[in-house]
């Protein structure tokens, strides 16, 4: 049973779907049911306890998995049969680039909400309570892999349209049609 409240209304406007169209709404609704636990079990568990009084805090988890989910769906769609075939008729010529676009998009849409969702992660947590321990040796610094700056990933997270995050250039045919 998912522990924030997360619909398929919070899905549509990040795929660019109207809210009246319903096409998608039950392969969204399996997804969210498949996906949305896993995600939220990924998550420390005094992060999501602490959601319920911190609404910053649980606006940034829903968006994080929202992200997440709608980036799968994406990249599952340009998976589906027949996604990528090219269509001929005599000199008219349908191609898969928008759905090349798609399945990028996805991608880069998946990691923007698993990289928000990262700072409050199980694995996270794990990671400042080994650097705090100190080592077996007795020394009290970390490894250079175990010492994580925490709050900087939370500081200023990129948007996926500033071109910041994924350093390509973001005009409208890289985009897909998507916005």
């Amino acid at each position: 049973m998912p522990i924030l409240p997360l619909a398929i209304t919070d899905l549509k406007p990040l795929l660019a779907i109207a809210a009246a169209d319903t096409t998608a709404d039950a392969d969204l609704t399996l997804l969210l049911a498949a996906q949305q636990p896993a995600l939220e079990y990924s998550l420390d568990p005094a992060i999501l306890a602490a959601s319920a009084g911190s609404a910053g805090l649980m606006a940034t988890l829903r968006l994080g998995i929202a992200e997440a989910l709608a980036g799968e769906y994406l990249r599952r769609q340009a998976r589906a049969p027949g996604a990528t075939d090219d269509f001929h008729l005599g000199p008219l010529t349908v191609s898969a680039s928008r759905t090349d676009n798609a399945a990028q998009m996805g991608e880069r849409l998946a990691v923007l909400g698993l990289k928000r969702l990262e700072p409050f992660g199980r694995a996270a947590r794990q990671v400042a309570v080994d650097a705090s321990a100190g080592l077996p040796d007795g020394s009290s610094k970390a490894p250079v892999l175990l010492q994580t700056d925490l709050t900087a990933s939370n500081a200023a997270t990129p948007s996926l349209f500033d071109g910041a995050f994924f350093d390509l250039p973001l005009d409208d045919s890289s985009l897909g049609g998507f916005r």
